[in-house]
């Protein structure tokens, strides 16, 4: 990190070291923000791998990009270090905000029977990650030797993962999803699953078994009320969470998938007092140990 800082008495912008960024317009002619960060020990950049190393990409990016790159940075510290990998973040050319909800409501949520105006185009997004993104990140570091690649995904985000998993198995080796939007359209990511499980032993070929990945928080479900909080609007939250059973459907959904002939593992973990906001970073630290470390090429 030293090697960045400047010789300057005026204050200047952060730089993030080991990191760059582009833009990529899809069919449409939509921009897209993609980010790209490796670990801090590559000083030659991503030439520096001298193995097979894994790319995680992940959506949402204005919101994940950062607090993945400092996860997988702070990893080298780690006893259980395996060398880290690229994160590949895919967001939105947006200034001083995180989400631009209009377009993200279209890109991450699925097609479904009884459409939604402005929402559904999960598979053009799909499309557009697998025929422009993967290349141009792989055009990019045309060194490298791609060991295994993730997918992330939050809320919207999960649920796309999860579609991405039911009707494309083989896209990515490992599904990583937090907090999923289950709720959704009446839970049409159901009758994706359940479709997934029935043809099970045919949309997988070759052997190549996805491994999946969910995380949710134990305050989604059952949050507290906080200090200062009227009781209306408290029970207004409890209400909402009654409603979306983030921790039900997301536990559900698990147990649903595990032992399908389709699927190589299924983690689930429950992360205690966070909710749907806190658990975005610790789902994002959870992932990168997850995929980088816990998960070798085989299991994935």
């Amino acid at each position: 990190m030293g090697d960045f800082v400047e010789n300057s008495d005026q204050p200047t912008a952060v730089a993030l070291p080991n990191s760059e960024q582009f833009y990529l317009d899809n069919d449409q002619g939509e921009k897209y923000l993609i980010q790209v960060s490796w670990p801090l020990n590559w000083r030659d950049g991503p030439a520096s791998a001298r193995k097979p190393l894994p790319i995680m990409y992940m959506v949402d990016g204005n919101v994940t990009f950062l607090t993945a790159t400092e996860s997988s940075w702070r990893r080298q510290l780690s006893s259980r270090y395996t060398g880290g990998g690229l994160i590949v973040a895919i967001g939105y050319p947006l200034t001083r905000k995180l989400y631009d909800f209009q377009r993200r409501n279209g890109d991450l949520t699925p097609p479904t029977k009884n459409p939604i105006p402005g929402h559904g185009g999960a598979d053009g997004f799909l499309d557009f990650i697998d025929g422009c993104v993967r290349p141009a990140v792989k055009a990019r570091y045309p060194q490298i030797t791609v060991s295994r690649e993730g997918l992330y995904g939050h809320s919207y985000g999960g649920i796309f993962v999860l579609h991405a998993l039911f009707t494309r198995p083989t896209m990515f080796d490992s599904y990583l999803v937090a907090s999923p939007s289950i709720w959704w359209n009446d839970r049409c990511i159901m009758s994706e699953a359940k479709t997934f499980l029935e043809n099970e032993n045919t949309q997988v070929k070759n052997g190549s078994l996805p491994s999946l990945a969910i995380f949710w928080g134990s305050f989604e479900q059952t949050p507290p009320r906080w200090d200062n909080e009227s009781l209306e609007e408290y029970e207004k939250r409890v209400q909402t969470a009654s409603d979306q059973k983030m921790a039900d459907s997301a536990f559900g959904i698990s147990e649903m998938l595990k032992g399908s002939n389709g699927i190589r593992r299924v983690k689930a973990e429950e992360i205690p007092k966070e909710d749907h906001i806190s658990i975005t970073p610790c789902s994002v630290s959870r992932s990168i140990i997850t995929f980088f470390e816990d998960w070798t090429w085989e299991d994935c």
